[in-house]
């Protein structure tokens, strides 16, 4: 009987021991596999993806302005003045009858020595630019016409007389002032333009062009240039 119960004993010791056994090995693999590193996943650069579609848009925005746009742009400027030249200048009158068309009589000798203060605008007419953009090659070309004095303004209220002489029978008359006027605004406008008027006409007119077409394209990839008709 003792025996008996001896053996009991060890079977029930035995299968204690081999079902710990079978615990711990169970636990060790469990942790070995949560060991196992889990694989990295990778995502899509949704920035940079979303960046470079933002450039595709753009890129695809400035093929369909073509040419034709940007020029139709720039002739609703109509003529535009660009510059302008204030001056100052002298006019002279002076006038002395003759004898026998030879022998100036000294007395009848009238003059006057005036000046007035006035501006000379210039431009470009925008309405004649055309304008040729090449994707391809990446050039746009402007062509310009020629820079001109537009309209010249005389303050009637900056005159000033320096002198005035009236000879006899030798009235000045208002025909006399106006001959003076006109010759005042040819010499006037003679030095505006030899002091480079049109030529800084030209270039402030390049300057809002360029300001134009910027606002249109990206000309970072483009090269403008500009050729006078």
């Amino acid at each position: 009987m003792k025996n008996t119960r001896r053996i009991y004993l060890i079977l029930i010791v035995a299968v204690v021991m081999i079902t710990a056994v079978l615990a711990l090995v169970w636990t060790l693999k469990d942790n070995d596999v949560k060991s196992v590193p889990e694989p990295a996943i990778t995502t899509a650069p949704v920035k940079q993806t979303k960046k470079i579609v933002e450039v595709e848009k753009i890129i695809e925005v400035e093929k369909k302005i073509s040419g034709d746009i940007i020029q139709d742009g720039l002739r609703d400027m109509g003529f535009l003045v660009t510059e302008e030249y204030y001056f100052t200048e002298v006019v002279s009158y002076s006038s002395v009858k003759k004898l026998f068309k030879t022998i100036k009589l000294g007395i009848t000798e009238s003059s006057y020595l005036a000046s007035y203060d006035g501006v000379i605008s210039a431009g470009l007419d925008f309405e004649k630019i055309s304008v040729e953009k090449n994707d391809e090659e990446r050039i746009i070309t402007i062509r310009l016409p020629k820079s001109e004095v537009k309209y010249m303004q005389i303050d009637p209220e900056s005159f000033v007389l320096y002198s005035e002489k009236e000879g006899l029978g030798n009235k000045i008359s208002l025909s006399d002032y106006n001959d003076s006027l006109i010759e005042l605004e040819k010499n006037a406008e003679k030095k505006a333009v030899d002091r480079g008027l049109l030529k800084r006409a030209d270039d402030n007119a390049k300057l809002v062009i360029s300001n134009f077409v910027n606002s249109l394209v990206d000309t970072s990839d483009y090269m403008v240039r500009y050729i006078a008709d």
